[in-house]
Formats: C-alpha cells, sequence, structure tokens
C-alpha cells in the first residue's frame, strides 16, 4: 500500500507568496528609513570631527577657519573647492580622510584611501582629499569669534553651487544624499543640528533678524552671512 504524501495546493503556494510579498512591502522602507538614520547619525559624528580639528586650526591662525590653500604662506591663493580648505587640517590636525565620506554621497564615489601627504609645502597637495574623496562642503570667510549659528560646514550643495546653496531631491546627484530632506549642519560655535529642509526652498531655513517668511539657512543678507561667506562644493 502507497504512502500518501501531502503538498501544498496551488492555491496555498500563492497565498503564502502574497503573504510574503506584503510582508516585503512594508519592511522594505521600515529598513531603508533605519538604514538612513544609522547613515545621518555617521554623519553628525564625522562633521562634528571635522569641527574639532576646524577650532584646533582657528587657535593657531588667530581664530580664523582655512582661507586660503596654504595658512602658513602670505599671498598663497584662495579656496576654491571645500577639499582645499578641509586639506590645510592635514596632518597637523587631521590623520584620516575616513571622516569626509557619506555613505551614499554621489560626492564620495571613490572610498578615501587614506593617503596623506605628510609633508606639504605651498598648499601643494597632491594625495591628500582627492577628488571623490570628501562629501562635504565649506562657507568660505568664518572665524571662531563669528555668529555662533552661522553654518561653517554641511553636507555637499548640488553642483554647481547655486545663489543661495540649494540640495537636489534625486538621490543618485551630487547634493541629493538626503533627497533635500535633512542636512547635517556644523556651526562657527563647534555645535552639530540635523535639520529639516524646506521641501520648496530645498534648504533648512530660518527666520530674518527682521522677521517675516523663513529664508534659506545660507542666504546672506545684512544682519546674517556676508556677501565674503559664499559656498564652495567638493571636488
Amino acid at each position: 500500500m502507497k504512502k500518501q504524501t501531502s503538498a501544498f495546493t496551488l492555491i496555498e503556494l500563492l497565498v503564502v507568496i502574497t503573504i510574503i510579498a506584503i510582508l516585503a512591502s512594508i519592511a522594505f522602507p521600515v529598513f531603508n528609513t533605519v538604514t538612513e538614520r544609522a547613515n545621518q547619525t555617521k554623519d553628525l559624528s564625522n562633521i562634528r570631527q571635522i569641527g574639532v580639528a576646524l577650532k584646533l586650526f582657528a587657535g593657531d591662525h588667530a581664530g580664523n577657519f582655512p582661507k586660503t590653500r596654504d595658512p602658513d604662506s602670505t599671498g598663497a591663493p584662495d579656496i576654491t573647492t571645500s577639499n582645499e580648505a578641509f586639506r590645510t587640517l592635514f596632518p597637523s590636525y587631521l590623520t584620516t580622510e575616513d571622516i569626509f565620506a557619506v555613505k551614499a554621497s554621489a560626492y564620495t564615489v571613490n572610498a578615501p584611501d587614506n593617503t596623506i601627504d605628510q609633508n606639504p609645502t605651498g598648499g601643494n597637495y597632491t594625495e591628500t582629499l582627492r577628488a571623490g574623496e570628501n562629501s562635504y562642503s565649506y562657507i568660505l570667510g568664518l572665524t571662531e569669534t563669528s555668529n555662533a549659528l552661522f553654518p561653517v560646514v554641511t553636507d555637499g550643495f548640488a553642483d554647481p553651487v547655486a545663489v543661495p546653496p540649494v540640495y537636489v531631491t534625486d538621490k543618485t546627484q551630487k547634493g541629493g544624499v538626503w533627497a533635500a530632506k535633512r542636512a547635517v549642519v556644523l556651526n562657527a560655535d563647534g555645535s552639530v543640528n540635523n535639520l529639516v529642509c524646506d521641501g520648496t526652498i530645498l534648504a533648512p531655513t530660518r527666520v530674518p533678524t527682521a522677521g517675516g517668511a523663513r529664508i534659506n539657512l545660507f542666504q546672506t543678507d545684512t544682519e546674517w552671512l556676508g556677501a565674503t561667506n559664499t559656498a564652495v562644493n567638493p571636488e
């Protein structure tokens, strides 16, 4: 006498597959959200370490944050990219490039290799923070005594830099790491914030000194960032 074996019917298989598909559709967005939050937490940690290095730099340079490619030489060229600004922190104030890479940022297509120029002269770096190894933008012309709330370093803006700077909603594009929904910002006093971006302005906002509607955090006016406090993007 043959043993009778049990098996799923086609209907039962379809029900199981449907349930799995429903559970996956629920879990996938949650997984993405958790992953993004973890990446933002790492972003906060990175930018905080950059802030400490900038403070140490300012302590040795009359309170100024980097403004020329070679802070120890008069007549050195002005900074035109954020990579040039951050290179001045090596090797005296930083020894690793890893903190300049934000996961999923289109700016850091290359993982930092931590190859650093040990004795750069005249602002001539060949290895430190090469193009594609930095995710952060930089605001020029600030000092450690600037308004404590002035932004100094932030996630890389849309490229080229608009006036005022903004982010983009496309995560695959430069300036879109958080899809123009959040921005991690280092202030002049060393504090760090994960800020919400306005969906229309595509940047964090602030209330103007004179009151009225909120405006772009990086926008200049007579009592905020000045005309020389322009933003420069990563290479």
